[in-house]
């Protein structure tokens, strides 16, 4: 069984890989990351059973964490590892889509192999067994792994190619005011939006949390921002209802054109400086950054 194993401190990682050790009638094979960034690389890159997640990482917020993972594979199984006095942030995390938590200091070799081993049960049963790797389960859009995939194949056949990166406006308000699953169908509706306001040739991922990614072919900074914009509008004025209560959803973006020695990695660094650039703007706008600006 391949185990992502996510964790920062040397010694919960010790213990978790002497624990899978140990294991009776499982073979474990443990891949481990210190940080959120490191666990995206490395799931771009191999297809893991399931993902044993800590959510005090460094470069993670919390539940935010475990957005980020389901964005990356939500066919992907994850039990988070918890504190002592953390069972609330185990109970949300369930609803956020983990399919088990266990606080840190009650684990032993059984009952974390009956946790991974549950928690693939239960996820193949939810999802089915021929669930799409390159798909998003919530909003069934692309994920960042076919994004990866969209990119290395447009960078080398296009002449021409924008990326914009869109972030919902204050989605954690949402969440916090109205729960997680009023969250999910945001999410939803927005990836609903997207597809139906942006012509065919639009490469739209759904890229971590509320973040959704757009490459534009053949398309020059000017034209990307022209359809940014025109998305922009397009999201505000959608209607979204939920429990027979109107609720505005608006989003803001960062838009760059791409440089052919660029990688997506860099390319989505100066995007994601744009964006925020645009929320502290004021929100539901965009801002671009040109290749001039860069060099």
């Amino acid at each position: 069984m391949q185990v992502l194993l996510v964790e920062d401190q040397e010694s919960e990682t010790l213990l978790i890989k002497r624990l899978l050790a140990h294991s009776p009638h499982t073979q474990f094979v443990v891949d481990h990351a210190v940080s959120l960034g490191d666990a995206i690389v490395m799931m771009s890159e191999v297809e893991y059973d399931v993902c044993i997640l800590d959510l005090g990482l460094p470069d993670g917020q919390g539940i935010d964490s475990l957005h980020q993972v389901r964005a990356i594979d939500a066919r992907l199984p994850i039990v988070v590892l918890t504190g002592n006095d953390d069972e609330s942030l185990g109970i949300l995390a369930i609803e956020t889509g983990a399919q088990d938590f266990m606080a840190k200091d009650n684990v032993s070799a059984l009952l974390l192999t009956r946790s991974l081993r549950y928690a693939m049960a239960r996820q193949k049963k939810m999802l089915g067994y021929a669930s799409d790797a390159n798909t998003d389960v919530l909003t069934g859009m692309p994920n960042r792994r076919q994004l990866d995939k969209r990119f290395s194949e447009l960078i080398d056949t296009t002449e021409q190619l924008c990326v914009a990166l869109l972030d919902i406006d204050h989605f954690k308000t949402i969440n916090d005011r109205h729960g997680h699953l009023v969250g999910d169908q945001v999410l939803r509706h927005l990836a609903d939006v997207i597809r139906n306001s942006t012509d065919s040739h639009v490469q739209a991922a759904r890229f971590g949390g509320e973040e959704f990614a757009l490459l534009l072919p053949e398309t020059s900074c000017d034209s990307a921002c022209e359809i940014i914009e025109t998305l922009l509008a397009d999201i505000a004025s959608s209607s979204l209802v939920i429990e027979g209560t109107p609720l505005t959803v608006t989003a803001s973006a960062g838009v760059s054109q791409v440089k052919k020695t660029e990688t997506l990695e860099d390319i989505l660094r100066r995007t994601d400086v744009a964006l925020y650039d645009a929320k502290r703007a004021g929100r539901n706008c965009y801002t671009r950054v040109d290749v001039s600006d860069t060099e």
